[in-house]
């Protein structure tokens, strides 16, 4: 290296003048770079240029010409990514197996290997004077064997749109305009503007600030224009300000004189899932029902059996029983702390029972769901399936769950004969509608009506016996015909049309069932002259 290019690099350093910084213009960039001979290190340490990526300005060389000294290329455009989708121009060719120039932006072994994807190399200057125009070696990781001819215009042209003094001026006048917004927005900040065009702004989803209305006064003016404009989400906002900014006491004496803020502020507690602040609030306003509603469903959503029933011990000692008017509630959520409790033993025994696999109920019917959280209704209809022989004291007794529950003698017989008709407990039912009668005699009464027995054990496939001896048992002639008839009990339809003197139905019974025992049946019936007939 020369003594002056040393000199020169020397004098560009003690600069640090970087040509793409803001405050350098065209003509100081032109300066710089004529003025100033490149050292090979040097310039890769000082000149972060290297990344041709991150520069928004293109070069602009005329294919062809060589610049001098005094006339140099016009630098509006500077630096354009060079792509490797991109060819070379014709006078910048990609040339990988050049030797190492004396004068570059690092070398060549420094430029392949480069963290960043692209580099630029300049070849060394020649002798004579004027500048001449520079080769220059574009290197892509390991993509160096691609040649092409077009010109720095054309590869500009193919990776954007090129900005001129009337874009810079457009782009500063904008950058002018954002400062001014800027400023005048931290203004804004800490003035109080009127509630009015707060409230406006809030309205119409634009920026707006509460931080400036700090007296009571102006926060619950905010509060009150809020509710006579009716917008749910100013109202909201209001509140919370009020909120977050007086004492406790003071925004629930106010809350209480302002019954529309209440609803808003409690429907934003519900949407935010605030459960506490929703109870206290409730409770607070005197709506002691739905707080004590809303700690119930709290609780019933709890998972874990034994954590569900302490909340509705604390449910029940909180709200039912501390408020007078809800003592008959109050002992809804007694029965329901006992079902669990109830459930609990049963689903552990009856767990461990099937899991062994000796319990012969369990393998003709095993288990589809967990007894635990089912409906006392559900409870009562598997106890009566898998329990229904057990004494009163037990836990799983249907008649243990009937007492505590107040369960209807209706309720009680539909369940049990369900259970009973599924586990195919002909006599079970038998003995289940067998009532006393005068004198000490047994008859059968059904407090369903033996009509819906006859529909319950049609629905579990009772035999045709059986559904003879409940169809007997149907007062009404007509509904025992029909149901008769959807049993498919020809038996019974004989009976039933002999006791309605209907000759004519019997004869066409005859003819449509004439290859079958219960025709013959009907002809004999035809033929018996101690029947009188319609």
């Amino acid at each position: 290296m020369d003594a002056d290019d040393g000199e020169g690099f020397g004098d560009f350093r003690t600069r640090k003048k970087n040509i793409f910084d803001d405050d350098v213009s065209v003509e100081a960039a032109k300066k710089i770079i004529t003025s100033a001979r490149f050292d090979d290190d040097d310039l890769d340490d000082d000149m972060e240029i290297l990344d041709l990526g991150s520069s928004t300005t293109s070069v602009k060389f005329s294919a062809g010409t060589a610049p001098s000294s005094k006339t140099m290329p016009d630098l509006s455009s500077l630096a354009t990514p060079a792509s490797s989708s991109v060819p070379s121009p014709a006078n910048l060719r990609i040339n990988p197996s050049a030797a190492e120039p004396r004068h570059s932006f690092g070398s060549f072994q420094k430029a392949a290997g480069h963290v960043r994807s692209q580099s630029l190399t300049i070849a060394p200057l020649k002798s004579g004077g004027d500048m001449q125009f520079p080769k220059v070696n574009m290197l892509r990781g390991s993509n160096t064997g691609s040649n092409s001819s077009l010109t720095i215009e054309e590869a500009v042209g193919t990776m954007g749109r090129k900005f001129g003094s009337m874009d810079v001026d457009q782009m500063q006048q904008e950058i002018i305009q954002l400062r001014k917004q800027l400023l005048a927005a931290r203004k804004e900040r800490w003035t109080k503007m009127p509630v009015d065009l707060t409230l406006r702004r809030i309205m119409k989803g634009e920026p707006y600030s509460l931080e400036n209305y700090r007296a009571l006064e102006d926060k619950l003016s905010l509060l009150d224009k809020a509710v006579t404009l009716m917008d749910g989400n100013a109202i909201t906002a209001a509140v919370l300000h009020l909120k977050k900014t007086v004492k406790r006491a003071t925004f629930q004496q106010e809350l209480m004189l302002r019954p529309v803020a209440a609803n808003h502020y409690l429907a934003y507690l519900r949407g935010h899932f605030e459960h506490a602040e929703l109870i206290d609030t409730l409770s607070m306003l005197g709506r002691s029902e739905e707080a004590a509603i809303v700690k119930y469903r709290l609780a019933c959503s709890t998972g874990d059996i034994n954590t569900k029933v302490s909340s509705l011990k604390a449910c029940l000692r909180a709200h039912f029983e501390a408020e007078p008017s809800l003592a008959g509630d109050a002992s809804l959520i007694r029965e329901h702390i006992d079902l669990l409790e109830r459930q609990r033993p049963i689903e552990d025994s009856d767990a461990r029972l099937e899991a062994e696999g000796r319990t012969k109920v369990f393998l003709d019917f095993p288990r589809r769901f967990a007894l635990v959280n089912m409906p006392v209704t559900t409870t009562l209809f598997y106890c009566c399936l898998y329990h229904y022989h057990l004494q009163e004291n037990s836990f799983a007794s249907p008649v243990s769950i009937k007492k505590r529950h107040e369960l209807p003698e209706r309720q009680f017989v539909w369940t049990a004969v369900s259970a009973r008709a599924k586990a195919k407990g002909w006599t079970d039912i038998e003995q289940l509608l067998t009532a006393k009668g005068w004198f000490g005699g047994k008859k059968l009464k059904a407090a369903i009506g033996f009509g819906k027995v006859v529909d319950i054990l049609h629905r579990f496939q009772a035999p045709h016996d059986i559904l003879a001896k409940y169809l007997e048992l149907v007062e009404d002639l007509d509904t025992r015909l029909t149901l008769a008839k959807k049993t498919d009990c020809k038996k019974a339809m004989i009976e039933t049309l002999v006791k309605q003197k209907d000759r004519a139905g019997v004869e066409e019974f005859a003819r449509k069932y004439s290859a079958t025992i219960e025709a013959e049946y009907a002809r004999r019936v035809l033929r018996d002259e101690a029947i009188r007939w319609k």
